[in-house]
Order: structure tokens, then C-alpha cells, then sequence
């Protein structure tokens, strides 16, 4: 897999999937800039990644907040050598897990979308000047909840929907660059997100027979990584659009 002296900016690297991916992906030579709210697993994702390649770094930052995604998007483009070839943008949340709209705390819906959709436009809006510059792949994360199915959570389903629709456009409104771009859509994946959303979903409808079921089916981070990483490699040149995974 072709990903030596690649630049890679990963959002949500903390955990779950973008950590994995991040790991994924250093194996195979890339130099990795990593942003996340979570300095405590960023730490850990960027000391388990020095092992083997010391091409990594991260800063700490709330997607929410655009300053803060222009300037650590810009520190973080600086220490990779003022060059982009990927972004890989998975940072989100779920929340509302088996919630009926009517009962749907307002505050949770606004913080979803803030987070899911306005978080992925500051991503791709002031990673997007470089990814120009060269061949390069823009990723970003959107779900079968909200594409493919309805999903159990409104807010994530309707922000899952939004950053597919984003993902669309840039493909229509980017083609006459050279940058390939996709959303992946995990299916039932264990994550802190995941786990989250079904202990939520308990809370909420007291099932623990369909608890239990869900928690076993869940797949592994590290499988979606390596579907990752090949999206990112040149190797996947002829790749175009959603790729689904389990």
C-alpha cells in the first residue's frame, strides 16, 4: 500500500475509528498531524504510533469552533511541510438513541448538528486550499444511519444525511481537480460512539436482550482502518464515491 511520505491530517484521532485509522496508516509510512477535543487519548493514540513511526503529531482542538479549526488546521499543515494529501475527517458524536422527536431535548439536536455538520464545512473549508495543490483524497465519515437506513437517532441520522449530501456536492463541484473525494459509512463498528449509543438506547428503552445482541455484532475499528488506509493510498486511484463497510 502506497502511503510512504504521505501527509495525513486526521480529525476525531483520539478514538475509535480515526485513531485506528491513524495508526492504520503510520504503519505504512505517512506522516500523521492529528486533531481532536480529547487530549488524553490523543496523547495516547500519538504514543503508540512513536513506536514505530515518529512522523506524528496533534493538536488539541473543539471542532466546533471555527478559529480554532483555522488555526490548528493551519499549525497542523505547517508541521507537515506546508503540504496536504489527505484528510480524513472523522470526529462526531451520537446522541438521542431511541428518542422520539416530540421528546428531543433541543440543545441535543443543535449540539449533534454543530458538531457532525458545521464541524465537517470548518474541516474540508480550510483544508480544502491545500488538498487543491496536489493530487490528494478528501474523506469524510457519514453513516448508513441517515443514507442507506433510518437509524435510532434522529440528530445523528439527519447530520449523517447532511454530510453525505456535503460529500456529493464537493465530488460534483471538484471534479475538474485532482481531488478524489468519498464519505465511508461504518456500519455497527465498537467505538466509544457506538457503545455510547447503545448504552444510551438501553437507558431508554430498558431492552437488554437487543442490548446484548447489538453488542456482539459490533465489528472491530481496526477493520475499517485498513479500508481506510486504501482509500488514502494511491493504490485506490480508480476508487470513486461511498464506500460502505460492515
Amino acid at each position: 500500500m502506497r502511503l510512504q511520505n504521505k501527509k495525513i491530517l486526521i480529525t476525531g484521532g483520539a478514538t475509535g475509528i480515526g485513531k485506528a485509522s491513524a495508526i492504520e496508516m503510520a504503519k505504512h509510512g505517512a506522516q500523521i498531524a492529528l486533531l481532536d477535543i480529547n487530549e488524553k487519548g490523543l496523547m495516547e493514540t500519538k504514543k503508540q504510533i512513536s513506536i514505530f513511526n515518529e512522523n506524528i503529531d496533534y493538536w488539541v482542538t473543539d471542532i466546533r469552533s471555527e478559529r480554532e479549526m483555522k488555526k490548528n488546521i493551519s499549525k497542523a499543515i505547517k508541521w507537515l511541510g506546508n503540504e496536504l494529501n489527505v484528510l480524513a475527517h472523522f470526529a462526531g458524536i451520537l446522541e438521542g438513541s431511541l428518542v422520539d422527536l416530540e421528546n428531543l431535548n433541543s440543545e441535543i439536536w443543535k449540539k449533534v448538528l454543530e458538531i457532525n455538520v458545521t464541524g465537517t464545512f470548518y474541516a474540508v473549508k480550510y483544508s480544502l486550499p491545500w488538498l487543491k495543490k496536489s493530487k490528494s483524497v478528501l474523506l469524510l465519515t457519514s453513516s448508513g444511519a441517515g443514507v442507506t437506513g433510518a437509524g435510532s437517532a434522529a440528530p445523528y441520522s439527519s447530520s449523517k444525511g447532511g454530510t453525505h449530501g456535503l460529500t456529493l456536492w464537493l465530488e460534483n463541484n471538484l471534479k475538474d481537480t485532482e481531488i478524489r473525494v468519498h464519505d465511508i459509512l461504518p456500519g455497527g463498528i465498537e467505538t466509544p460512539l457506538k457503545l455510547g449509543q447503545l448504552n444510551e438506547a438501553l437507558d431508554n428503552s430498558k431492552d437488554t436482550k437487543t442490548f446484548e445482541e447489538n453488542k456482539k455484532s459490533l465489528g472491530t475499528p481496526e477493520g475499517v482502518a485498513k479500508i481506510v488506509a486504501f482509500i488514502a493510498s494511491d493504490d485506490a486511484d480508480y476508487l470513486r464515491g461511498s464506500i460502505r463497510t460492515r
